[in-house]
């Protein structure tokens, strides 16, 4: 029978619902049911007190349609939200299909927005669908004397590579690391840049680097995830000035902001600009 056969049928159908978390090369697989789903290639594993969610809805309004999905409080794909928010969005797809049935249909596409731990032994993880993204404003270009894209972008053009640093952790806070590395460049030199460690699957973790003073960074958010001896790839940070641009990346063609702007405001209410 087909999959639309058994949805109609009043006794054969056997629904089971597939979640696929993936962030880059990186894949969760988890089956409603008691038992491992293979669909494909994929084995979609079946968890201890099991994985459901509240259903999907379409109201028209996208910040009311959340998909709530309830899991087990250990499951793989939330533990990276115990501490500080992963620096890449982790993707959700959740499949229909029926037992001993190879057809499925995708009823969701989006991404996970946050998660909860409202009990010991369960999490919630809420999902925005990928109209979300609709709603949220665009960036736009400001009239101001200091740049107004972001290091390393395809419009400040500056490779990220020509300036990465490679440094082994060597001593760690709650909210700083420190090694003899970053001790060789002026103070505030990775200030507003960023670290980032393997993850596996060619994936890398990252973290904002608060203030440069040394050989210690601090970091936004603080020491999650990394430990001594760990290696990391740093990059300078920029305060998006003029200066900055030219002297310590090079790039003042690239510059995006009005560094010879006048000092008077058109909006202080003088007639005369």
């Amino acid at each position: 029978m087909s999959f639309n056969d058994r949805e109609r049928s009043l006794s054969s159908g056997k629904p089971i619902r597939l979640y696929e978390f993936s962030r880059g090369v990186l894949r969760w697989l988890y089956a409603s049911g008691d038992r491992d789903i293979t669909l494909g290639t994929q084995v979609f594993r079946a968890l201890r007190g099991g994985i459901s969610d509240g259903g999907l809805r379409q109201s028209g309004q996208t910040k009311q349609d959340d998909f709530t999905i309830t899991a087990p409080a250990d499951i793989e794909v939330a533990q990276p939200f115990r501490n500080v928010r992963p620096s890449a969005e982790i993707g959700v797809r959740v499949f229909d299909m029926h037992y001993g049935d190879g057809e499925s249909v995708c009823r969701y596409v989006g991404t996970i927005a946050n998660v909860r731990w409202p009990r010991l032994d369960t999490c919630t993880i809420t999902c925005t669908d990928i109209d979300a993204g609709m709603d949220r404003p665009g960036l736009v270009d400001t009239f101001s004397r200091s740049c107004t894209t972001y290091l390393y972008s395809t419009r400040c053009k500056v490779n990220r590579d020509l300036h990465r640093v490679l440094a082994d952790i060597q001593g760690i806070a709650e909210l700083s690391i420190s090694s003899g590395t970053f001790a060789g460049y002026p103070a505030g030199w990775f200030s507003g840049g960023y670290i980032e460690w393997a993850i596996g699957g060619g994936e890398y973790e990252q973290r904002h680097i608060d203030v440069h003073a040394g050989s210690n960074l601090q970091l936004l958010g603080g020491t999650a995830g990394l430990a001594l001896g760990m290696s990391l790839r740093v990059y300078p940070g920029c305060d998006y000035l003029v200066s900055t641009c030219h002297d310590k990346f090079e790039n003042l063609l690239n510059f995006r902001g009005q560094p010879h702007m006048d000092g008077k405001s058109p909006f202080d209410g003088d007639q005369v600009y």
